[in-house]
């Protein structure tokens, strides 16, 4: 077993169909699929970027590794992409195959971070939390199940979900307000919807810390491109809420074997007393229940509050570290009691 590394940004592009080969062989996650991270490189990646292949011998691997320091690696992660960036060519790859990949870095690398593994999609899963390994939390994040009824699953939601959602609904009414969703799923539609969806989020906090999407920034070019490229096959969606013909809330989601990923959503700050993201949220989760093509809805990012509401699905992500030899193991785990 083997490795070469590669300048990412020269090379991802010509390596795009065997690192999708590879992730179909694993995983098969839409958010580990080229379409999502080619473009997170390109819009948030430089040149210290590393494209890591392995060569014959052992589990199919591809990752995209940075150096965070001397002797420290750790997976390429913008914080656009909920997940590390690296795709194995099965599900539990073991010890071996993280512990190869460090000592050849480049350089002599002493530890290796692969960082934000979800423990039911993740290639890397913490039974390789052993030896020179060891597992960190990371978040917990929520899932919805789609199992059933929406009646039976609204029915289980607290009393306070739900008399705050219809509340909203009759303060709506007394205002002569009537919602209409809708949902693009058109490559054409994209770059308009995306243009929409940065007004929207330019209108709130995130304008204040400088963190919200636009058409002309990194975040809206990133977000065009990959749900166009998604919506030509059928894997991107975007959840528009409209009260009397005013968008009020959007929701940016891609889409694959059975799970829908909630990957961005804004709303109307002005709108704030009817809680248009809540209605939204009821809406698509009517519609998904009807259509019976999704059987889960994922959020990833932290849990919040709000989440809890709408499930009780709660699990934890977790970051793996790999060192190359175990006095460096002992010597962080000194060095964080001590810190």
């Amino acid at each position: 077993m083997s490795w070469t590394f590669k300048p990412a940004l020269k090379h991802f592009e010509r390596e795009r169909e065997n690192w999708n080969a590879i992730n179909r062989q694993g995983t098969n996650h839409i958010l580990l699929d080229a379409d999502f991270v080619g473009p997170s490189l390109r819009h948030f990646g430089d040149e210290g970027v590393v494209l890591a292949v392995q060569n014959g011998g052992g589990t199919p691997t591809m990752a995209l590794l940075r150096r965070k320091a001397v002797g420290v690696w750790e997976t390429f992660q913008p914080s656009q992409a909920p997940l590390g960036l690296i795709v194995s060519g099965r599900k539990d790859p073991d010890e071996q195959e993280l512990l190869g990949l460090t000592r050849e870095l480049p350089g002599y690398a002493l530890q290796l971070s692969v960082l934000q593994q979800d423990p039911d999609h993740g290639g890397f899963t913490r039974s390789a939390s052993t030896g020179l390994i060891e597992s960190l939390e990371y978040i917990e994040t929520a899932r919805i199940s789609l199992s059933g009824s929406f009646e039976e699953y609204w029915k289980a939601r607290g009393t306070k979900l739900r008399n705050n959602v219809a509340r909203r609904r009759r303060r709506m009414a007394e205002a002569g307000l009537t919602a209409e969703m809708n949902v693009i799923v058109s490559p054409g539609e994209v770059a308009e919807a995306v243009r929409e969806y940065g007004k929207l989020e330019s209108k709130g906090w995130k304008s204040n810390q400088g963190t919200a999407v636009s058409a002309d920034n990194a975040q809206g070019k990133f977000y065009r491109e990959v749900l166009e490229k998604l919506c030509e096959r059928g894997e991107g969606r975007i959840y528009t809420l409209k009260l009397n013909g005013h968008i009020a809330a959007m929701d940016l989601c891609v889409v694959r074997d059975g799970m829908i990923v909630m990957l961005k959503t804004t709303y109307d700050e002005d709108l704030s007393e009817y809680s248009p993201a809540f209605l939204m949220r009821e809406e698509e989760l009517k519609q998904l229940y009807q259509d019976k093509q999704m059987r889960t809805v994922e959020f990833y990012g932290r849990v919040t509050e709000w989440q809890r509401r709408w499930s009780e699905e709660i699990r934890s992500m977790y970051h793996l570290t790999c060192y190359r030899h175990g006095w460096v193991k002992v010597l962080r785990r000194a060095a964080k009691r001590f810190a």
